[in-house]
């Protein structure tokens, strides 16, 4: 048959020869055009979670198979957590602790009895005890009044209660001061330190002191210091009732 294919006319050999060349053609974009619709039948990732979302239900058929969303409210009580015990019938309700309500009942608190307006306390004997039945005053001004009755020496007036810091005034109608007798400062022995842990002697009132001392001698009154600077009447006239020579 090639024999034959030379004997052809020279027509004829490129005709068989351009069907040949558009067969290899073919059979070569067919070869190379299969391969890569292998590789793009291949799943990618995307193509896998697109293909694995075409396998859920519709979101409203999701939204049904839903758990329902249970709004909740926290209580908080004010009295120990109790608990039912496992038991015969409906069970004893017990506590956190293991004892039944019945056991533990819950304890009274105590306050102190307020007095009457028409009674009083005495202000420079009373203890914290006494001093919290009063109107107004509870655990922490009762401190309060003692430690600066102690600082003061006792208390002369009433009003002196208005010395300690946002002391409601209230509460002063139930105080009463019976014979005072506090204890007295000597101005012409003591050393300006302790002079000066008195409330009413700051630091320059107790070197005023000592300055006068050392200038002038002893003091006879508290009005010797009237030309200083840092006793005012009023200064000397509070102080008064502490002082002793």
């Amino acid at each position: 048959m090639i024999r034959e294919f030379f004997y052809l006319q020279k027509s004829d050999r490129k005709v068989i020869l351009s069907l040949l060349a558009v067969i290899v053609i073919a059979l070569c974009i067919i070869f190379l055009t299969g391969g890569q619709n292998d590789e793009s039948n291949a799943l990618t990732p995307a193509d896998s979670a697109d293909s694995i979302d075409r396998n859920r239900p519709p979101r409203d058929t999701a939204r049904r198979y839903r758990q329902p969303y249970v709004r909740t409210r926290v209580v908080y009580r004010d009295r120990p957590e109790r608990s039912h015990s496992r038991g015969a019938g409906q069970g004893s309700l017990t506590s956190s602790a293991g004892q039944t309500g019945a056991e533990n009942p819950p304890q009274p608190r105590h306050y102190p009895v307020k007095i009457c307006e028409n009674e009083h306390v005495i202000l420079n004997t009373a203890d914290t005890a006494t001093l919290m039945t009063v109107p107004g005053i509870g655990p922490y001004y009762a401190k309060e009044i003692l430690r600066y009755g102690q600082r003061l020496g006792g208390y002369v007036s009433v009003s002196q209660l208005d010395e300690i810091d946002d002391f409601p005034s209230e509460s002063k109608k139930y105080f009463v001061i019976d014979t005072p007798s506090p204890t007295k400062l000597n101005v012409n022995r003591l050393s300006l330190n302790e002079l000066r842990r008195h409330p009413y002697i700051n630091f320059y009132q107790a070197r005023a002191i000592t300055d006068y001392r050392r200038l002038h001698g002893p003091l006879h009154s508290l009005n010797d210091l009237r030309l200083s600077k840092d006793f005012s009447q009023e200064a000397i006239d509070r102080l008064l009732p502490y002082v002793e020579y």
